[in-house]
C-alpha cells in the first residue's frame, strides 16, 4: 500500500518582510492563482488538508469546491504562534527584542520562547500528532496538505528521523513560497509505515 502526501507551502502574502506565524494575512490575487496552480500539479488528489489560516485555506477551499475534492481544516498544521513578535517586521524585531531577542530564538528556539508565544516543544508536539495520525491510517490515497514553511520543515525532520532539537531541522531545508514536497509512505505486510521523501 502506498500513500502520497504532497506538502505545499502557501505562496507570497500581502505582508512581506515580516514574521508571520499566527497572524492571519491573505494572499494577493496573483499569489492566490499561483498557489492554485501548484495544487493542480499534484496528481490524482483524493483529499485536501489545510491549515486554518487564510493564506492556505482560501486556495484549498477554492480548489476543493471546483474539483469536488473533500477538504478538512487542520489546526495542528498551522504555523507557529510567535506571540508579541507575530506580524512584526524583521527590521523591527532585530532592533527591539531582548531577553530573548529574535537572534536568541533563531539560535536556539527550544530554549527561548517568544513573549506570549508558542513554545517550540508545543509546536513540534502538535505537528507530530498530525503526522502520527497520517502514518497510522494506511491507504492508497494521494493527499495534498496546504501549510507553512515551519510545518514542512518539521514534517521533513520527522519523515527523515532527524535528531530532535537539532538546528538541521530549521537550517537544513529551504522551503520556498509555493514549494511542493512529496512524501511517499509505504506500508509493509505488517502495516508498518516507511516514509520516503521523493525528489
Amino acid at each position: 500500500m502506498l500513500k502520497t502526501i504532497f506538502l505545499i507551502r502557501h505562496t507570497e502574502t500581502v505582508k512581506q518582510g515580516h514574521l508571520i506565524g499566527a497572524t492571519d494575512v491573505s494572499l494577493p490575487a496573483q499569489s492566490l492563482e499561483r498557489l492554485l496552480t501548484q495544487i493542480a500539479k499534484c496528481a490524482s488528489i483524493k483529499k485536501i488538508i489545510s491549515s486554518p489560516l487564510q493564506r492556505c485555506r482560501q486556495a484549498a477551499q477554492l480548489y476543493s469546491d471546483h474539483h469536488q475534492i473533500p477538504l478538512s481544516i487542520e489546526p495542528n498544521i498551522q504555523e507557529m504562534n510567535f506571540g508579541d513578535w507575530d506580524g512584526q517586521s524583521y527590521n523591527w524585531l532585530w532592533e527591539n527584542t531582548a531577553s530573548p531577542s529574535i537572534g536568541d530564538f533563531w539560535h536556539n528556539p527550544w530554549l527561548h520562547i517568544p513573549p506570549n508565544g508558542e513554545s517550540m516543544s508545543h509546536f513540534e508536539s502538535r505537528v507530530t500528532l498530525w503526522w502520527d495520525n497520517i502514518l497510522s491510517t494506511p491507504s492508497d490515497d494521494n493527499i495534498v496538505a496546504v501549510t507553512h514553511g515551519g510545518v514542512i520543515k518539521k514534517l521533513l525532520a520527522l519523515a527523515l528521523a532527524l535528531p530532535q532539537k537539532s538546528s538541521v531541522q530549521l537550517n537544513g531545508f529551504e522551503v520556498g513560497y509555493g514549494c511542493i514536497v512529496r512524501i511517499s509512505i509505504y506500508y509493509d505486510d505488517e502495516g508498518v509505515a516507511w516514509p520516503k521523501v521523493v525528489f
